[in-house]
């Protein structure tokens, strides 16, 4: 019998409550019975939900929240300061204090079996598809995703406690906390190098991440399983034939794919997405391999990505202005921005481009790669750096990255005003607007009507 992590800690304060991961423990933890409050400098439609269910959330940070909640365990995202009054009261009076990560693991341990979704791209969707082909065949699984599922409309859906399907973030080695049946790897790129030395060490992690899976081992790097030391199920996934699930006969409909799935060089099944991008056959293909490893009828799996709408901020139609349509994706890599804008140039001829880099860490590291990822857009506007958890570097800033870009049509745009004014210049010029990035941008696009 497992034990139960919420009988042990039944009042629980979530400091930064307002992430989307955050926010999906603690409203994990209040359907395990746990009474649950947080903090959160801002206020979202996702911490209105959480006070729709009964948490009590505190617009600031501030030690009083600890005495007014007088929580026994205090759960903090890696983004929080060391300095935060709130962890500092926390620690002076003894109350146990767990790193985002370390709750997750424990949140893991309550579940009898554990589907966990890494990678540098597509974890999100891979996750998302997984989810929604268990849900289609009927097993009632418990989703812990890192963006809100159109279908689901929400971050998180609570099943029982049988599966567990998570997605497993390598910012600070967190997903080596994680120990599953099954662990996937999409990708390995050079990301989040502010926390790694270098390539090897993140590749080290991965393996790390692997290798606290007991039995299946899903990967679209070829590379990693011979570096995997114990001995899994392994199972590769990509494109070409020489993988174990490989897609071939590619057919594009406006951008979404459909695709024929051979499985150890055998037919399998005919499948079409109705989500854009061709990255997402990949996607599609980790989701079927990890179903077949659960024995999951082939009709099922067909249903759900045959059904599957996508993730809030993954290639979302945001609506027009002007006519001109309006497209967010989350993409902030350069192989991602890659990836979408090819999506969109099957379609678009003259495409607009805005992008927000996402950290003056990612910028300076990856200076080389976004020099050459938007050659596809007719015109790029560079906005200001969503900074995250950064302090200010001039070296990894907009301006920077906008003076490294390799394209004569491009923009910087440092306000909202200079963004709103570029927009009413060239709102008739272009096909089709990318709104890209994993930062802030996107909330000025929720209403297009400031920019009409």
């Amino acid at each position: 019998m497992k034990k139960n992590l919420f009988n042990e800690y039944n009042r629980i304060f979530f400091i930064g409550v307002g992430g989307i991961s955050m926010s999906a423990l603690c409203q994990l933890a209040v359907h395990f019975g746990a009474d649950c409050a947080g903090s959160d400098v801002t206020m979202s439609h996702i911490t209105n939900n959480l006070i729709r269910i009964g948490v009590k959330v505190f617009g600031e940070h501030n030690s009083i929240n600890i005495k007014t909640f007088k929580p026994n365990l205090v759960v903090y995202t890696g983004a929080i300061s060391s300095e935060n009054p709130e962890l500092l009261l926390a620690k002076k009076l003894n109350i146990k204090c767990l790193e985002r990560a370390d709750f997750l693991g424990l949140v893991c341990n309550q579940f009898n079996n554990v589907i966990a979704i890494g990678g540098t791209h597509g974890k999100t969707t891979t996750s998302a598809m997984i989810s929604e082909i268990f849900v289609e065949a009927k097993l009632n699984p418990t989703c812990h995703i890192g963006g809100e599922v159109k279908n689901f409309n929400s971050n998180l859906r609570l099943g029982d406690n049988n599966y567990f399907i998570t997605e497993a973030c390598e910012y600070k080695k967190s997903f080596e906390k994680i120990y599953s049946v099954c662990a996937v790897v999409t990708n390995i790129e050079r990301d989040h190098m502010d926390c790694y030395t270098n390539i090897n060490d993140l590749r080290n992690a991965f393996k790390i991440f692997s290798e606290n899976s007991s039995e299946h081992l899903v990967s679209g790097d070829l590379k990693l399983p011979y570096e995997v030391n114990k001995k899994l199920n392994v199972c590769t996934c990509g494109v070409a034939d020489y993988y174990d699930y490989y897609a071939d006969n590619l057919i594009s409909n406006n951008g979404c794919y459909e695709f024929d799935c051979y499985e150890f060089g055998k037919f399998l099944m005919h499948f079409k997405l109705k989500c854009m991008g061709k990255y997402n056959v990949k996607n599609a293909l980790y989701a079927i391999c990890v179903a077949r490893k659960f024995n999951i009828e082939l009709n099922c799996i067909y249903n759900a990505l045959i059904n599957f709408n996508g993730v809030k901020r993954r290639n979302e139609f945001m609506g027009e202005i002007n006519g001109v349509p309006v497209y967010a994706d989350y993409c902030h890599h350069p192989t991602e921005i890659k990836s979408s804008i090819l999506g969109y140039s099957e379609i678009y001829k003259n495409i607009l481009s805005i992008f927000q880099p996402h950290t003056y860490s990612r910028t300076i590291a990856l200076k080389k790669e976004f020099s050459t990822c938007f050659e596809k857009v007719k015109k790029l506007i560079v906005f200001k750096t969503y900074p995250a958890r950064e302090k200010y570097n001039h070296s990894g800033s907009e301006t920077a990255l906008f003076k490294k870009v390799k394209l004569k049509n491009k923009v910087l745009a440092l306000t909202e005003s200079e963004l709103k004014n570029e927009l009413k210049i060239n709102k008739n010029n272009y096909d089709v607007i990318l709104v890209l990035g994993a930062g802030d941008l996107y909330n000025l696009f929720e209403d297009l009507n400031n920019f009409n």
